[in-house]
């Protein structure tokens, strides 16, 4: 037997919505053969109330629509309520149409269930709501394939970033590139051009050819304090005496005490060096500070000891040599040929550049001693180029017959001019005869590396693209980190075949961007 509660009140008769949950529920196994007169008698002879039939292999006759129904009606008169056990799905079937409990095993009936299907959840069971069958299937199934999905989509990813073995592949074309040229034709080898632009920061210098007397000594002077008050007047060293119509300054360099109604004589030092501190006899005569200024003072003799030399300067011809070398940077074709290096993955038509430069005034000012005057000049250039996504394109058109089977690894195809270029001003149509060249894994396709690490360990992958393909560097990354395997769906699966050419310039490229002497656009002028 056995034990289910049945709820307070719930006794036979209590009506149709009597559901255990207080009391216990007897067990009925009945064979597969066993007729239904059998299994009502057996009922009948249950000492409780609620009675389980536990059919596992299922039963012939209460699989029929005409045997449940007599056994749900034989149970209603006997004031009992019954419920099937059973694995066989007809048998729980017909069960459910007639809105009996269904469970497999006996100590899983869900009393409340009736004619519903009961989802399993561990210890607790959910009784799905009272739809059709049918219905119920595709809600099942829909809830499996969205189980599925996040399986899929969530499992763990893998990204393998190989460096194949390659060659370099190399042919010379004819192209016509044109700003008027919208999409690229494979067939004519006719290619839309654009506008790209660059930028460098120059700073020129320049030894300076003017001149300036510079101090280099300060000079001294002796005067006299005189103080007239009725009381001895301290005046520290350092304080500053004012001499001349400029108002030139000397410090005092000792703390003096002047006493009352007398004089005291001092030394005092240039506040500036040069030959200006050297002024005549009775020239230096006020104080800086107010508090001093009922002291009197002079000098008898004359300062001496300062001393001036000429020292280079910055002259206005300085200015304008400096101006001149900035605008000759405008038809350098160094300049021009800055862009394609800093392009190297474009087709630019050094030949269309144009040049254009700004500068300020120059550092330091006119007249200011220096070694050197600099002069910070932005020089920027634009000219037509072919983009590299265009040039990847021809290459894969152009070069595949001669690479075989393989792949051109991204970011290695150049393109330079040969020199054999016409230009159409009215049309603005190029003409011209390129060198592409590519960077080919002969025999390696990243579809084939995708296939050949489905399933395999970091290190197992690695080991089987060095067999099969000589790919001695490869990185296999997965995520999350404690995924054992690489994810056997494809679309789990990210593979970049790289150079490391293509590595070195992309760095070189970033490095000079960020320099402040040095810099490029990286898109074309949407205005050109």
């Amino acid at each position: 037997m056995v034990q289910e509660d049945f709820g307070p009140g719930d006794q036979p008769g209590a009506g149709d919505e009597r559901r255990p949950t207080e009391s216990l529920a007897s067990v009925v196994s009945v064979e597969r053969s066993e007729d239904i007169a059998a299994i009502c008698g057996r009922v009948d002879m249950a000492p409780t109330w609620a009675v389980v039939i536990h059919a596992p292999d299922g039963n012939r006759q209460l699989g029929t629509e005409l045997g449940m129904r007599r056994l749900v009606r034989h149970a209603e008169e006997a004031g009992k309520v019954v419920a099937i056990a059973t694995r066989s799905s007809s048998l729980a079937s017909r069960a459910r149409q007639v809105g009996v409990p269904v469970s497999r095993r006996p100590e899983s009936v869900r009393w409340d269930a009736g004619g519903r299907h009961v989802l399993g959840l561990g210890r607790w069971s959910l009784a799905t709501p009272a739809i059709g069958r049918y219905v119920q299937i595709a809600i099942i199934a829909a809830v499996g394939l969205i189980a599925a999905g996040l399986v899929l989509t969530m499992a763990p990813a893998a990204t393998v970033v190989a460096y194949p073995p390659t060659e370099t592949v190399t042919s010379v074309v004819t192209i016509t590139a044109s700003e008027d040229i919208t999409e690229v034709d494979l067939e004519t080898l006719e290619v839309p051009a654009s506008r790209v632009s660059g930028e460098q920061v120059i700073t020129l210098a320049l030894a300076p050819t003017g001149t300036v007397e510079v101090g280099v000594e300060p000079a001294k002077v002796s005067v006299v304090i005189t103080n007239s008050t009725q009381a001895d007047v301290v005046v520290a060293a350092g304080t500053v005496l004012l001499g001349g119509p400029a108002f030139f300054p000397f410090e005092l360099d000792e703390t003096v005490t002047v006493p009352r109604e007398g004089s005291v004589s001092a030394m005092a030092t240039a506040a500036r060096p040069g030959a200006d501190g050297n002024l005549a006899a009775g020239t230096v005569g006020g104080w800086l500070d107010e508090k001093f200024r009922f002291l009197e003072v002079t000098n008898p003799e004359a300062a001496s000891g300062g001393l001036s030399a000429p020292r280079p300067a910055v002259d206005p011809q300085d200015v304008v040599g400096l101006q001149t070398l900035a605008k000759a940077l405008e038809s350098s074709e160094t300049i021009k040929e800055g862009l394609v290096e800093s392009r190297p993955h474009d087709a630019v038509f050094v030949r269309t550049a144009e040049t254009t430069v700004e500068y300020g005034l120059p550092e330091p000012p006119v007249g200011t001693p220096t070694d050197l005057v600099l002069l910070r000049v932005t020089v920027k250039v634009s000219a037509l180029a072919v983009l590299a996504e265009t040039l990847d394109r021809l290459a894969r058109q152009v070069l595949q017959a001669e690479g075989g089977e393989g792949e051109f690894l991204p970011g290695t195809v150049t393109a330079l001019e040969t020199g054999a270029r016409q230009l159409d001003a009215t049309t603005g149509l190029i003409r011209t005869e390129v060198r592409l060249q590519g960077e080919f894994a002969r025999g390696v396709t990243s579809a084939a590396v995708e296939e050949a690490v489905k399933g395999k360990s970091p290190g197992a992958a690695r080991s089987t693209l060095l067999e099969r393909y000589g790919i001695q560097e490869a990185e296999v990354k997965l995520t999350p980190g404690w995924a054992p395997w690489v994810p056997r769906f494809g679309f789990r699966v990210d593979v970049e075949l790289r150079s490391h050419s293509a590595d070195a310039a992309t760095d070189a490229s970033t490095t000079n961007d960020a320099t402040t002497t040095s810099s490029s656009s990286d898109t074309p002028d949407s205005g050109s």
